[in-house]
């Protein structure tokens, strides 16, 4: 006999521990939802490519064309919190659709920008509406999945942040010999289109979401119409929220600098070229692939927090082994090492599920922007604070300091309350 689960508008009864039965009835919304991750791994990853075209296109030295990224996160931070307010407010889905249309759009215009002026208006325009998909996003999969395989579903889903990555890695491999790099921004526009388009068609509204606000509607309270940030940092919430804000911007702190980095220290420092550099990451995006989607299966099986910070250690290893593969070896090991090191980034996979459960339905998208997107004000710092550094004590050492970031991430997670197995529902609030 299987465990079961009522769900919450219909009362129908699903398998709680059947991943196969609650992706029959959420196919439609899973894959659509998984297309905006693709398109969001896509666009926010693709700028690393660009910078050698642009450093000498607009004759901008390393620091100036990476301060581009710095605006791109601050920017996503300031409109990740303020569209994880409006998520809780009007909807899941809807949400998804303004971030996608909006930062496809400005990440076109990437392309059409001839100073760095330019794409600091552009980049930050894309980071203000880039930064809502994904707390809608992992609230929506969070709502409708079954607390029994919802770290499987989660980490699947974020799988699509890998193929993500791959396609940017082929856009790069491909179109930039061609077109520049320009023209691979103009490509972006496609995927972006077919990803709106499928989530307005056919992902549906959170249940939870839907019950929520009609239970509010039906009884009243002093406190339902206060703002969810201000919710979310009260009493009860605010140690919660400050220790996922630290896991989230030391964790984010050390992925964003290494692969942030990782193709020009591979064209300019090593000489290998930048498609080598791409080459790299698509060996790293099909070891993300496997790491996500274990991440997921293993974080429902032992817990959240334990699986999350091995995976931070694994990867805090792994840097200095690329490190001193690529640098001593050449290219000879960079398959295996790029799959390893990859297959380690799979923690990123844990974020959604852990945050999605600390978080009462009410204030469940605010409490995930806030931990993730202010969380990315830390990589706010990684374009300013690693340039600086290069000169000083050199690429390889710069590079590392992504190593110590993923094992204080490593050390906060395991202060957090476990999770695993929370059911989450419409009457839950902060």
């Amino acid at each position: 006999m299987h465990n079961t689960e009522i769900a919450p508008l219909t009362g129908a009864i699903i398998p709680s521990e059947s991943f196969g039965v609650a992706l029959r009835i959420h196919y439609a919304t899973f894959f659509s939802l998984m297309g905006g991750w693709i398109f969001d791994a896509l666009d926010a990853t693709i700028y690393a490519y660009a910078v050698p075209g642009i450093m000498t296109d607009m004759k901008v030295s390393l620091a100036q064309a990476f301060s581009v990224v710095s605006v791109f996160f601050l920017c996503a931070a300031i409109g990740g919190v303020a569209m994880g307010s409006l998520c809780d407010k009007v909807g899941r889905k809807p949400v998804v659709m303004l971030s996608i249309a909006l930062y496809g759009i400005f990440n076109f215009l990437c392309g059409t920008a001839h100073s760095i002026g330019g794409l600091y208006l552009y980049r930050g325009l894309v980071g203000l509406s880039l930064g809502g998909l994904w707390p809608a996003t992992m609230s929506l999969l969070s709502e409708i999945w079954p607390a029994k395989t919802r770290g499987a579903a989660v980490g699947i889903l974020h799988s699509g942040w890998s193929i993500g990555m791959f396609i940017s890695a082929a856009f790069a491999y491909f179109l930039i010999p061609i077109y520049g790099w320009r023209g691979m921004f103009y490509a972006t526009a496609v995927p972006a289109a077919l990803t709106f388009f499928a989530i307005a068609f056919f992902a549906k509204e959170s249940p939870v979401w839907l019950e929520s606000r009609k239970l509010k509607r039906q009884t009243p309270s002093t406190t339902s119409d206060t703002m969810p940030l201000i919710k979310l940092l009260n009493k009860k919430n605010l140690k919660t929220a400050m220790l996922g804000l630290g896991v989230s911007a030391f964790g984010q702190f050390g992925w964003w600098v290494l692969f942030t980095f990782l193709p020009t220290y591979m064209d300019r420092t090593l000489k290998l070229g930048i498609t080598k550099g791409a080459e790299f990451m698509i060996w790293t995006s099909i070891g993300a692939l496997a790491g996500y989607c274990s991440f997921g299966y293993l974080s429902d099986l032992y817990g959240r927090r334990i699986v999350f910070a091995s995976f931070c250690i694994g990867m805090a290893l792994m840097i200095p082994v690329f490190i001193f593969s690529v640098t001593h070896s050449g290219l000879a090991y960079l398959p295996f090492v790029g799959l390893v090191l990859g297959y380690s980034t799979g923690y990123y996979g844990g974020y959604g599920a852990l945050y999605a459960e600390m978080f009462a339905t009410d204030i469940r998208a605010t409490g995930i922007s806030f931990c993730q997107n202010m969380g990315r004000l830390a990589i706010f710092a990684g374009p300013l604070l690693i340039p600086y550094l290069i000169p000083r004590i050199g690429f390889k050492q710069s590079i590392g300091v992504a190593s110590l970031s993923l094992v204080i991430a490593a050390v906060l997670v395991m202060l957090l309350k476990e999770t695993r197995g929370i059911n989450i529902t419409a009457q839950d609030e902060s």
